[in-house]
């Protein structure tokens, strides 16, 4: 008699008579159509036997195996039960006795004609914006575990499917699934083929019932290499609710990341220009808060561009994506399809030009998120508007950019980016930008950008922001001429402007006002935020003041909330080494000076949070307008005025400082001291360029008081002066 079975785990017994063998997927929808076709592969040693009989369910279709017989085995007992699946989630066979990997069912798909793809893709170059970068060729398909795969039962009961796909030479697989809907306990494991036990958890791709959408579709991250196992885990008793349909796997031709590039081939398309800028390099100081917004993503698992978080009026750290409208995301099919890949950057600064620079780096692919669904999309100023499916991952320490709506051309401008979908860079420009159609053309739906010979943009770039020198969003790139090999005229982009984008066509379907103002507050711009938020459930800590500078006396009164709890305990810090646990307390100081004061409070949850200030307190130092941080202010006057502006920085401040003038008529030099004004021919820091672009970079500021000197060399208006830390 020939048998075909479902292995079982459970106290070493396996299904079958006298044989060793694997029920597939196929033959169990024979098996439901009443076709006896179960082959068997052979065991040296036939094991004893005993009666079982399996019923499974599923969709409405119930296989019942016949006169099935049990077979105790020899081999290893394992006791583990299957639990629902985490993020780190592993194999099955890595904590229990499966058969072996290499005798699961093998799909083969058929050879890709990289030649013509590439000839394909050298075309497209030449036609700037009009089509995202191409990785990857698909593979269109149609397989179910009811179709293809094999069938193994846990000690628990949970039942494993398991299929082999292989595309050889590919660089890395990514998967789509046009149905899919994991019942709760169940998971989706897709991993590279021959994975050890001690390999890198960030090749397994994990997913369960919280990837479940109203569209039912799944996407994947990349999985190195060209074969793959697709994995799947489901309760016995919840088998009916599992959707799993695959019909795409897209062959990477290209390179996809670092772990991408360890297949057939040593230089692949996928480095980026040696000429680029490692985001961590002192060139990327001024932008860290903005530099965690930008990802590189996947549409569809063949093609690749850029794009960044945005912050909006409300703060609300809504996951709203900001990318170019030619990259194709302007679809509910394409937006769903979406991987993004966030922190994807070099550890260390390359030295651009270097071949090291132009080399694969060591980015990790590891933090990633799928799915999203498209809020706005608008031709004319290229750009897309998405809100992806999951909430930002703290672990991934996300940021949300500021923007700038108004009609400017700054002057001067940065760009963050995923060049040819390597890791992150970015690209100064100190030339002040125009107004004008994409390529030159008429109209003011762009901004064109000269950038400095030091870094670029290249494919993959497309939809990144470029951020004015206040560190606000003014558009996203939509093509140009820039690479390592141009220079001047040549080493240019076009960005579609936010400015154009805010009103866009008229509808909120088309223009980005409704999504980033959602109040309709009016406001012109907003700064970049973190992912820095209270502990959900936490208290929030907060704190007003009243200075007496004849007294040096300081009234504190407490503003902290909670909303789901009471606040029982109050820790005052005031910066002289004076505390107080008092709600509400007053404090006299010995002598006039700037002092970090913190608050903490605990509720009866025991959760707390702390807030900050830096006060004045008596006359510390010369008069002056007070500047706050990342707060722009307008600066006009006549040639030889002189404007003094004070920013306290608290002790908790991260560096760098950035002090930056910008636009306007004139021409203006700074000066920088601290603990007391600049003056002319006495400071701690100057930037004297040409014009009103200038820039002073503190690498470690110090808690205190700078104080900022602008002086007109000649007549000077409209001038932005914004001083920015962490």
């Amino acid at each position: 008699m020939s048998c075909r079975r479902v292995r079982d785990e459970r106290s070493g017994w396996c299904r079958g008579q006298g044989q060793s063998a694997r029920i597939t997927g196929g033959e169990r929808g024979q098996a439901a159509r009443g076709i006896d076709r179960r082959a068997c592969r052979q065991r040296s040693t036939p094991p004893r036997c005993a009666p079982f009989f399996p019923r499974f369910t599923r969709r409405g279709v119930t296989i019942r195996m016949k006169t099935v017989i049990a077979c105790f085995t020899a081999g290893t007992l394992s006791l583990s039960v299957a639990v629902a699946a985490p993020r780190d989630a592993r194999p099955a066979a890595f904590s229990h006795t499966l058969s072996a990997e290499h005798t699961v069912e093998l799909k083969r798909m058929p050879a890709v004609d990289v030649a013509r793809l590439q000839a394909e893709d050298a075309r497209q170059d030449r036609a700037l914006g009009q089509r995202p970068v191409r990785f990857a060729a698909p593979h269109v398909v149609d397989i179910t575990p009811d179709s293809a795969g094999d069938w193994d039962e846990l000690a628990n009961g949970d039942l494993v499917w398991r299929l082999r796909v292989e595309s050889r030479d590919a660089l890395s697989l990514n998967f789509g699934f046009s149905d899919y809907r994991m019942p709760e306990g169940g998971r989706l494991l897709v991993y590279p083929a021959g994975l050890s036990k001690n390999a890198d958890p960030a090749a397994i791709r994990a997913f369960d019932a919280s990837d479940n959408t109203p569209r039912n579709v799944l996407w994947t991250p990349i999985v190195p290499g060209d074969s793959a196992v697709i994995e799947a885990v489901v309760p016995k008793a919840k088998l009916a609710e599992l959707k799993l349909r695959l019909t795409r796997i897209n062959h990477d031709y290209v390179g996809f990341g670092r772990l991408a590039r360890e297949g057939a081939f040593a230089q692949t398309k996928g480095v980026s220009g040696s000429c680029n800028v490692d985001v961590v390099c002192p060139d990327g100081d001024d932008f860290r808060r903005e530099i965690p917004s930008v990802g590189a993503y996947s549409r569809f698992g063949q093609f690749y561009c850029s794009g960044s978080l945005l912050n909006t009026t409300a703060g609300d750290r809504r996951m709203y994506f900001l990318t170019a409208h030619h990259c194709g995301m302007g679809t509910a099919d394409a937006a769903a399809s979406i991987v993004v890949y966030w922190n994807y950057e070099n550890s260390t600064c390359r030295t651009p030009g270097s071949a090291e620079s132009g080399a694969n780096g060591d980015g990790s692919l590891a933090q990633n998120q799928s799915g999203a669904v498209v809020r706005a999309t608008y031709a004319a100023s290229d750009f897309t508007l998405l809100e992806l499916d999951d909430a930002a991952d703290p672990a991934f320490n996300l940021s949300w950019s500021g923007w700038d709506r108004r009609d400017i051309a700054p002057q001067g401008a940065t760009g963050i980016h995923h060049p040819r979908v390597a890791e992150k860079r970015i690209t100064h420009s100190d030339n002040p930008l125009r107004v004008e159609g994409y390529l030159g053309n008429s109209g003011a739906s762009h901004l064109w950008v000269q950038w400095n010979q030091r870094g670029t943009t290249e494919g993959g770039s497309s939809g990144s922001p470029i951020y004015s020198p206040e560190g606000r969003v003014v558009g996203q790139l939509h093509g140009g001429y820039a690479s390592c090999s141009t220079t001047g005229s040549q080493h240019v982009d076009w960005y579609g402007r936010l400015f154009t984008s805010w009103t866009g066509g008229g509808t909120a379907a088309s223009r980005l006002s409704d999504w980033l103002d959602p109040a309709g507050t009016g406001a012109q711009f907003v700064d970049t935020i973190g992912a820095d938020v209270a502990e959900p459930g936490a208290p929030t800590a907060d704190f007003e003041f009243a200075v007496d500078d004849d007294t040096l006396t300081v009234s504190f009164t407490d503003a902290s909330s909670d909303g789901d709890s009471a606040i029982v305990a109050h820790a005052w810090a005031f910066g002289d080494g004076a505390t107080s646990t008092e709600a509400s307390p007053t404090h006299t100081y010995a002598e006039p000076g700037v002092y970090t004061v913190s608050l903490t409070v605990t509720d009866a949850d025991d959760r707390s949070h702390t807030a900050s200030r830096s006060i004045e307190v008596g006359d510390t130092g010369p008069d002056a307008i007070e500047l706050a941080n990342r707060t722009p202010v307008t600066v006009a006057g006549a040639a030889g005025d002189a404007v003094l502006y004070r920013l306290d920085v608290d002790a908790d401040a991260a560096g760098p400082l950035s002090i930056l003038t910008s636009g306007g008529s004139g021409n203006v030099t700074v000066h920088v001291s601290f603990g007391e004004a600049p003056t002319l021919d006495s400071y701690d820091y100057r930037s004297a360029r040409p014009g009103n672009n200038e820039s002073i970079r503190i690498a470690t500021p110090q808690a205190g008081s700078y104080y900022i000197l602008v002086v007109g060399e000649t007549a000077f208006s409209g001038v932005t002066l914004q001083a920015r830390h962490s």
